[in-house]
C-alpha cells in the first residue's frame, strides 16, 4: 500500500517530493477524477 512504501522510504531517509495518479486515458467519469484526487491527496497528507 501507499503507506506501506511511504513508512519504508522514511526508514531508507528517502526524500518524498511529489504525489501523483493516473485514472486511464479513456476514463470519461468525473466521479472517478474526483476518488483519485482525494486518494492522492490523502498519500499527500501522510508524506
Amino acid at each position: 500500500t501507499s503507506r506501506l512504501l511511504l513508512e519504508r522510504a522514511k526508514e531508507l531517509d528517502l526524500a518524498i517530493v511529489g504525489v501523483s495518479f493516473h485514472v486511464g486515458s479513456g476514463c470519461t467519469d468525473p466521479e472517478t477524477f474526483v476518488q483519485a484526487i482525494s486518494d492522492a491527496r490523502c498519500v499527500f497528507d501522510m508524506g
